[in-house]
């Protein structure tokens, strides 16, 4: 395990590493003195710390923003889990959000969400639609337990998904009973045998494509198809469907449909190609995109809502073919993420904070391995922190003015350098010191 906290530092220009390196001079200019005079310490990650005054400069620069982005550099940052969850109960208590999309299926937390306003415990709900990299992190236990509590309040927190993806065991299963009792509720006799038809054919091949984990074809194609007509049906027939589901529960059957489309092509893709590529990242993160803006436009239009996922997803820049290199610019092969279409579509409402550390270790919740992340290289965004000696700290990166491009880990914890980091994201929060996600007892 490293060691926490070792604060010795000089603000003269050199600093202590805290992995217990020898001292490593850091540049002294106009960027460093920038930093020093913008940094805000933060006092602590722990969700049960709610005393929140180390959070207003962050709430200052949130300002009239309806949306914040907070991100991660993994999905194995524990810190960083606590630091969100910590976070969002003061967004949910002092700024008036209500709304927590996560980086989850879409009718996967729907469900997580209606069982969290029943009888499940917390983290049962959770797991009803929440990834469980989250939904079994011992760090995001006190948000989902916070989430339950606040059903019976005035001002519940509500949960809602973005990703086109199936997010937990059930689902699947849940979703097909919905599908098939929306279509036998319709009225017209001839409507409602023509819809169950189509959804019965989109069903069985989805079954079939994971019975086969993804492998056929014929299936692929009869869910696009069945999916495609069964949209172009409702919207032909909407009034008989507002009759059954209501207008916003039409649009969700909708969204729900197609993103069962999209979920079955993206898993066949991973059987034809197991390797990560940027087209396949970026189709879905611009079903995601849509689906986003669908949750905050119609079903939660005028609230203000907390979008919880990767750095990659939420970052206003371009991932490079290997998805290793930023550009700020679109090139050739580049992966468009979510956070993008979002920038351009809501500009200044929208903060997106992305997370950094200087050194650690990362490591998902569910078990398996420690992986060691080494020190930030000198001159970095992040050794310039560990200089100035915060455990934690939070930069607004407004009005940052640098001569020279800027190195900074992002969207990951490699090293990219950048002409103008506050393009990419409003803020950074920044932990000196990662430690990995545990699971949940």
């Amino acid at each position: 395990m490293f060691r926490a906290s070792r604060r010795a530092f000089l603000l003269g220009g050199a600093s202590a590493m805290l992995s217990g390196k020898s001292a490593i001079a850091q540049p002294r200019d106009a960027l460093q003195a920038w930093l020093e005079a913008h940094v805000s310490p933060i006092r602590a990650i722990d969700a049960a710390d709610e005393d929140f005054a180390d959070l207003e400069p962050l709430g200052a620069a949130i300002g009239p923003a309806r949306v914040v982005q907070l991100g991660e550099p993994s999905h194995g940052a524990g810190s960083c889990f606590a630091a969100k969850a910590r976070i969002v109960k003061y967004l949910h208590q002092r700024l008036g959000f209500d709304v927590l999309i996560w980086e989850s299926g879409m009718y996967d937390v729907a469900l997580a969400q209606a069982a969290m306003r029943g009888t499940d415990d917390a983290m049962t709900a959770a797991r009803r639609g929440v990834f469980t990299l989250w939904s079994m992190a011992a760090e995001v236990k006190p948000l989902f337990v916070y989430i339950k509590a606040s059903q019976a309040t005035v001002r519940p927190l509500k949960m809602a998904g973005f990703d086109m993806q199936v997010t937990a065991d059930g689902s699947t299963a849940r979703f097909a009973e919905y599908l098939r009792a929306l279509m036998g509720g319709l009225q017209d006799s001839t409507l409602r045998s023509n819809a169950s038809v189509l959804a019965e054919q989109a069903l069985v091949a989805r079954e079939h494509l994971y019975a086969n984990k993804f492998a056929g074809q014929d299936d692929l194609n009869s869910l696009s198809a069945a999916t495609k007509d069964l949209i172009g049906l409702i919207k032909d027939r909407r009034a008989d469907f507002e009759q059954v589901r209501g207008p916003l529960g039409t649009d969700f059957v909708v969204r729900t449909i197609e993103n069962m489309r999209a979920d079955g092509a993206f898993r066949a893709e991973f059987v034809r190609a197991p390797a990560t590529t940027a087209v396949r990242e970026s189709n879905r993160d611009a079903a995601n995109a849509v689906n986003l803006r669908w949750l905050l436009e119609q079903e939660y239009a005028g609230r203000k809502a907390v979008v919880w996922a990767h750095d990659v997803h939420v970052m206003n820049a371009y991932y490079d073919s290997n998805f290793r290199g930023v550009h700020l610019t679109q090139q050739v092969g580049d992966m468009k993420p979510m956070g993008v279409f979002m920038a351009d579509w809501l500009g200044r409402q929208i903060y997106t904070l992305g997370m950094t550390t200087f050194e650690g270790e990362d490591g998902f919740a569910m078990g398996g391995p420690a992986t060691p992340i080494q020190p930030a290289p000198v001159g970095s965004l992040e050794a310039r922190l560990h200089a100035i000696g915060h455990a934690y700290a939070f930069v607004d990166l407004h009005g940052m003015k640098s001569p020279d491009p800027v190195t900074v880990r992002l969207p990951k914890y490699d090293t990219n350098t950048v002409t103008d980091v506050s393009r990419i994201y409003s803020g950074i929060f920044y932990i000196d010191q990662m430690a990995r996600a545990t699971r949940a007892a």
